[in-house]
C-alpha cells in the first residue's frame, strides 16, 4: 500500500508505505517525484517530505532504475526524512548512497516519526504544521485500515 499526501503551499509531502507496493501504486510514486521536480523551482523554499518505509519487499531492478531516473532530475532538491520501521533498511540506504555518489537531495534516515519530522524542521528552520497534520491523518487511516477485516 502506499499513501501519498502533498500541500505544496507550503511544500511538504508524506510518502508512506506500507505492505506490498502494487504496480499502480508504484506509477504514482513516480508520478509524485515528477510533481515535486514541477513544483520545486517555484517554491520559496527546498521542498520537505516524509518518507515512511516498512518491512515491505524492496522494489525490483526495473522499479529502482525508474525511482533513480525520476531523482536524478535537476529540480528534485527535498529534504527527505526516511522513517524506516526496518532495522535492515538503514544500511541499505548506507549502501546505495555510497553506490549513487552525492544526491541533489538532502536525505536522512530515523527510527520514528517524530525524529523525521524534528528533522525536517530544523532543516527548513520553522514548524511545519501542516506536515505534522497529514502525518496524523494518514496514522489514523493506516490504523483503521490495518484493523479492517481483509
Amino acid at each position: 500500500m502506499y499513501i501519498a499526501r502533498s500541500d505544496w503551499q507550503h511544500g511538504v509531502a508524506v510518502w508512506w508505505y506500507a505492505g506490498v507496493v502494487s504496480d499502480e501504486e508504484w506509477e504514482e510514486t513516480f508520478a509524485h517525484r515528477r510533481e515535486l521536480c514541477a513544483r520545486s523551482p517555484g517554491l520559496r523554499f527546498r521542498p520537505s517530505v516524509l518518507l515512511v518505509t516498512g518491512t515491505e519487499p524492496m522494489p525490483n531492478a526495473l522499479r529502482r532504475r525508474q525511482l533513480c531516473e525520476v531523482q536524478d532530475h535537476p529540480h528534485y532538491n527535498p529534504y527527505i526524512a526516511c522513517v524506516n520501521r526496518d532495522p535492515r533498511q538503514p544500511g541499505i540506504t548506507t549502501a546505495l548512497r555510497w553506490v549513487r555518489g552525492r544526491p541533489n537531495w538532502d536525505e536522512s534516515t530515523f527510527l520514528t516519526i517524530e525524529q523525521g519530522i524534528a528533522w525536517l524542521e530544523e532543516k527548513r528552520g520553522t514548524r511545519l504544521p501542516a506536515l505534522r497534520l497529514m502525518t496524523a491523518n494518514i496514522r489514523r487511516l493506516v490504523a483503521a485500515q490495518s484493523q479492517s477485516p481483509a
